[in-house]
């Protein structure tokens, strides 16, 4: 450093008191109030359970139908094919320099041509598109994009049975979750009335609707909703004056061949104008190829201010890693992107595993919902409260004691896993205690063992 820095007279380059960033209209208030913990996701843990089976049953298949991981459960990716699409995507010079914030203009325009094949008419534009660090980080930059344009402490709308992280993201980011009101009838599904009623309490609490979430296929329940219908929640959240609605379509190319994707240029193009500005999709490859630790999703936003928030986002935040890019470009690049082997290495066993998960259940006469996507929804309400077969018991958690009852659905998956072999996520973790998720993202044969080992564990309870 020399020996002086500073000019004389100059004005700039010192300070004597401290100074916020901020102007005080802009400064953030604080608030006190009994904050709930935000805790590891025990759907990751739950798999582990089955090493007590296993040691207490040497030999004996076990069965993981909890996590939602194609890459683990299908095989995933050969690592080779996964180099080759990084050399291909890499620069010859300079390649592990910065990239886009919101994705390579390449990779946006094959997603926008490409795979959802949005035309001139439209008003979008590959400038529309924003690539992020998988669904999570989408979500987290669309709730922070919230609260920049609404306010903390407003409310999210989601279904009456939903997906862990959508009702600890919001939370995370000083936004409320509230749940619509649902049927096991009607799939949990959101309908124009639960909006509604969302709205009124909301407003009745003095908080304000932030933001709509929909998905379809769904997670936990793997309901769908069609075309129709979806435009319609849009429309209506629209005249509900609900500023943002993010629509979910992570699970979209994992469906029966005659469902496929949704046609986003139609239902975009069929929006009114104000309700284009309101809304954003988004999709990954997670589930569709199987790449969970790809960590790349896409988001098309309907307005170029939220896309301009987004990139203002990602530039202070997380921006997309290169693996992730290089695997998008070499699916949405493909001349069929469907067809690519990485997805039908996982859409063709998921799809005849849906299969027999529909009719086995049927035939077995058990009431669920399974309609696309990776997971069956189990109602197990008639098993809670039996007793479970001689010698078994369980702990209650907490200084409840032990118990060899099933009294509730906590319980009951560990009951499943550990004197069953059979890995399921319970209900608690959806808000829905009379229900476990059955992932079917697996081999047909082990899906149809896995059905097996669950009417029998079932069965077996008094």
């Amino acid at each position: 450093m020399s020996e002086t820095v500073l000019f004389a007279g100059q004005k700039g380059g010192r300070s004597t008191e401290p100074e916020y960033v901020d102007t005080p209209a802009q400064t953030i208030p604080k608030v006190a109030f009994d904050k709930r913990g935000v805790w590891p996701s025990k759907m990751f843990t739950i798999k582990l359970e089955l090493k007590d089976f296993e040691t207490a049953n040497p030999g004996v298949p076990t069965y993981d139908a909890s996590q939602g991981d194609g890459g683990a459960s299908l095989g995933g990716i050969p690592p080779e094919e996964l180099a080759a699409a990084l050399v291909k995507y890499l620069p010859k010079n300079c390649s592990t320099k910065y990239g886009d914030p919101v994705g390579r203009a390449d990779v946006r325009k094959a997603i926008f041509e490409n795979y959802h094949r949005f035309d001139s008419d439209s008003g979008l534009s590959p400038d529309r598109v924003v690539i992020g660090d998988g669904g999570r980080d989408i979500l987290q930059k669309w709730f922070q994009m919230l609260v920049q344009d609404t306010s903390i402490g407003g409310n999210i709308v989601v279904s009456a049975a939903p997906w862990g992280s959508y009702t600890q993201g919001p939370y995370i980011n000083c936004l409320n979750i509230l749940c619509a009101p649902g049927s096991a009838d009607a799939g949990f599904r959101i309908t124009p009335e639960g909006i509604d009623a969302c709205v009124e309490r909301s407003n009745a609490d003095g908080r304000g609707v932030s933001g709509l979430i929909i998905t379809s296929p769904d997670n936990p329940t793997g309901n769908y909703i069609d075309m129709a219908e979806i435009s319609a929640l849009i429309e209506h959240a629209t005249e509900r004056n609900i500023p943002h609605i993010f629509v979910d379509l992570v699970y979209q190319a994992v469906t029966d061949p005659e469902v496929g994707l949704y046609d986003l240029n139609a239902l975009y193009k069929g929006l009114s104008k104000d309700a284009r500005a309101r809304v954003c999709f988004m999709d990954s490859l997670t589930k569709s190829a199987g790449g969970s630790n790809l960590r790349v999703a896409h988001l098309v936003a309907g307005a170029e201010s939220t896309f301009e928030r987004f990139k203002g986002l990602a530039t202070h935040t997380v921006i997309p890693n290169a693996l992730g890019e290089a695997a998008a470009l070499e699916v949405y690049g493909a001349k069929e992107p469907l067809q690519h082997p990485w997805l039908q290495q996982v859409v063709i066993p998921t799809t005849q595993s849906r299969k027999i998960v529909q009719r086995r259940l049927s035939e077995l006469n058990y009431r669920f919902i399974a309609d696309q996507g990776y997971y069956a929804f189990i109602n197990i309400y008639p098993w809670l409260g039996k007793k479970m077969p001689e010698g078994m018991t369980l702990n209650r958690g907490g200084n409840k004691g032990m118990t060899n009852f099933i009294e509730d659905v906590n319980l009951l998956k560990s009951y499943l896993t550990k004197y069953c072999g059979l890995a399921v996520i319970h209900g608690t973790v959806f808000r829905q205690t009379d229900f476990i998720r059955f992932s079917y993202a697996n081999a047909p044969k082990y899906t149809d063992a896995a059905l097996t080992r669950l009417h029998e564990s079932l069965a077996a309870l008094q």
